[in-house]
């Protein structure tokens, strides 16, 4: 059964103006005097800004880098790599961030031949790496259209991350410039992942200050940063955010000049909505959803979980036997490593979750169908358990899982932090089994349950769903 919507296109608006590499430096001249970045040193204007990007510029002019040109910049110091990012792409090229620590292992050059790289803030030939098929023919796709490109990695949460290439024109093309009342945005998401350029993107071109995070990322850290910067916008993921509550850093912090918490990357439980919002009554928590393949999508939240909103233009989806599937002007041109993936020819991206259509018309999104735990034959959503779980006021955080079961192939299994009174984990069993009973259909109950201190989390701050239950 398929079940689709598309949104009319929206009438033009001939004074909007959206992001362009090429314009950043003329953009920086005009808000000058405006802060864009602080740090504990100080803050770094508009105008000095610009003068970094338009001397790496020069840079790449002076080495000749030339369209299609594959370009590594190391994504450590994030204002000097959103700087290389846009001078780069503004001679055509295609930038692929990088953390110091991953440059070794990265599979990059397995398939694109790499021409430079930036790192310390000096651009450096490397002439290595090789070529694929498939990434052939998707660079060709960047250079008939003179347009630069970014090659991403995905988040890995469940496996192996695989290789994106972007058309970084079309990325930039939904990021509408404007200048705003400039609120302090702490981006804890890097540089190197989808998520963090789109709020840094999204920041810059509504002429917002960027606050520099700490050098690790804690609750501890992130709280006494808030503080000392005057935070006004925290993106967080609800790990981190739960994180925070059981830090209770936000007690010892004065965190009032949040705002807004604009969370995303995974499910939000509904008891941690809650407790967020008792514990930060004057904040705004707005729900975000995307992929790395997609980029941001329009959604909107309900007291009954995530729905998909139609009011964006040339955005298209539909529900293909209880797959969602999404047309959007910045869906990537695929993975260099050839596999197809989710792509399709006809400019479809099947997202792998599990979507179901309501009455209405409407289309809620569960989650990763990969993730499901078959028990028996009837599927489960981890985060379904984990939502009735986290309900329990002595359930701090907690993830689930399939474990193996000689009868019914798989049973569900979750790993709880525990805040209440010292129990073996029978007895936690126990108390949460009857506790999520009248929420939970029987099969969808714990069979097993273990008693962790914490939860482990990605690089990307989202729970982990690669180490098995």
């Amino acid at each position: 059964m398929i079940t689709q919507r598309q949104t009319a296109p929206k009438a033009s608006d001939d004074e909007a103006r959206y992001l362009a590499a090429s314009e950043i430096v003329a953009l920086a001249q005009r808000r000058g005097s405006r802060e864009l970045w602080v740090n504990d040193v100080g803050s770094v204007t508009w105008a000095e800004f610009g003068i970094v990007v338009e001397a790496a510029r020069h840079e790449c002019a002076g080495h000749r880098i030339k369209p299609g040109s594959v370009v590594e910049v190391v994504a450590e110091e994030r204002l000097s790599f959103l700087a290389w990012v846009f001078a780069a792409a503004a001679a055509g090229a295609v930038v692929a961030p990088l953390r110091r620590a991953d440059a070794a292992t990265s599979p990059l050059r397995n398939f694109v031949f790499v021409d430079w790289r930036v790192s310390d803030g000096r651009l450096q030939p490397v002439r290595a790496g090789t070529t694929t098929p498939a990434s052939e023919r998707l660079l060709g796709l960047l250079r008939t259209r003179r347009h630069p490109g970014l090659i991403l990695a995905t988040g890995g949460t469940t496996g192996t991350p695989k290789l994106l290439l972007h058309d970084l024109s079309l990325l930039l093309s939904n990021v509408r410039v404007r200048d705003t009342n400039m609120r302090r945005i702490l981006p804890l998401m890097r540089f190197d992942h989808i998520g963090g350029l789109d709020m840094a993107w999204r920041a810059l071109g509504a002429a917002h200050v960027l606050v520099a995070p700490p050098p690790e990322i804690t609750p501890a850290l992130v709280a006494a940063t808030i503080q000392r910067h005057r935070v006004n916008v925290l993106p967080a993921t609800p790990s981190f955010l739960n994180l925070l509550l059981l830090s209770e850093a936000h007690k010892t912090n004065d965190l009032s000049t949040l705002a807004v918490v604009p969370y995303g990357a995974e499910p939000m439980p509904a008891a941690l909505l809650k407790r967020l919002r008792i514990a930060f009554p004057n904040v705004e928590f707005v729900q975000r959803f995307g992929t790395s393949e997609t980029g941001a999508l329009p959604v909107r939240e309900s007291p009954t979980g995530l729905f998909l909103d139609r009011e964006r233009k040339d955005f298209s989806w539909k529900v293909v036997e209880g797959e969602l599937w999404i047309k959007s002007p910045s869906r990537a041109l695929g993975y260099l490593s050839g596999d197809p993936g989710g792509f399709d020819t006809a400019g479809w991206f099947k997202t792998g979750d599990q979507a179901d259509v309501h009455p209405d018309g409407s289309v809620q999104i569960q989650g990763r169908r990969s993730e499901l735990i078959n028990v028996g034959g009837e599927k489960v959503l981890p985060e379904e358990v984990e939502s009735a779980l986290t309900g329990h006021p002595m359930v701090g955080d907690c993830r689930v899982g399939p474990s193996t079961n000689a009868v019914l192939g798989q049973v569900v299994a979750a790993e709880v932090v525990w805040l209440g009174p010292e129990q073996d984990a029978l007895e936690v069993k126990r108390i949460l089994v009857e506790f999520a009973w009248g929420l939970l259909a029987r099969h969808k109950l714990p069979t097993v349950v273990r008693l962790v201190k914490s939860i482990d989390w990605t690089s990307t701050l989202k729970k982990s769903r690669r180490v098995p239950l």
